[in-house]
């Protein structure tokens, strides 16, 4: 049986009353006009919209057939986060890091400069695919234990205390694509997750394991509603 379901491209979240959509095909945020907005939320629910919006859904590529697609995906869900390693007793790890290791300095020298050029020249949807393949092959699950946190905790720290010597200004896109590959080399699963705000607009991307954030603070991540995890 074919039914409609939610491009795999595409995942939304609510903020501020609206759904907003992330295409990593396309990489674009976007929002629906109030009568697909609608009907693609009367679809979702399982209830009956109306044929020309949902024709116009699909156009849009927004809903595709599939055998057996499930007619209501999954919002996004990722641990609330409560710590962060840059303050409170989490910044202490950070405290310990040197800036003189060469190792960390050269890798993450590599990591910031080659997932800015591939942001340049690559669709975002192929820079996540080889990130997940990488995470998969190196640091394949997720850290459970205290003692595997904390060598995420150090990694990180690590990452930061490097950054500095590198010269490519920051952007939370690159700097947490990078970090991600950086932890995943080491054999440390981390999460990327993206993130947004509904009035006025605002995107943001942090890297998280657990309930902990790795590269900025709780404050500044829980302004934003998550929107995608990779």
């Amino acid at each position: 049986m074919t039914r409609l379901g939610l491009h795999h491209d595409l995942s939304f979240c609510r903020a501020d009353g609206r759904l907003i959509f992330l295409d990593i095909r396309n990489d674009r945020y976007f929002r629906l006009a109030d009568d697909l907005q609608t009907a693609f939320l009367e679809h979702m629910d399982g209830r009956q919209a109306p044929d020309g919006q949902l024709r116009r859904l699909v156009q849009q590529n927004i809903l595709v057939e599939g055998p057996d697609r499930p007619g209501h995906p999954t919002e996004v869900s990722v641990t609330r986060p409560t710590r962060s390693a840059i303050e409170g007793p989490g910044a202490e790890s950070g405290q310990r890091r040197s800036t003189s290791d060469p190792v960390a300095v050269l890798d993450t020298f590599a990591a910031v400069c080659s997932t800015q050029l591939q942001l340049r020249t690559r669709p975002l949807q192929g820079i996540l695919a080889r990130l997940v393949s990488l995470r998969i092959r190196r640091a394949a699950h997720a850290i459970t234990s205290d003692a595997d946190a904390s060598r995420a905790l150090d990694a990180a720290a690590t990452f930061r205390a490097a950054r500095p010597f590198v010269p490519v200004q920051t952007c939370c896109l690159v700097d947490s694509i990078a970090m991600v590959r950086f932890l995943a080399k080491r054999g440390i699963h981390a999460d990327l997750v993206f993130g947004v705000a509904g009035q006025p607009f605002a995107a943001h991307c942090w890297v998280q394991h657990r309930d902990i954030v790795l590269n900025d603070s709780v404050g500044h991540v829980s302004a934003h509603t998550p929107i995608r995890v990779v």
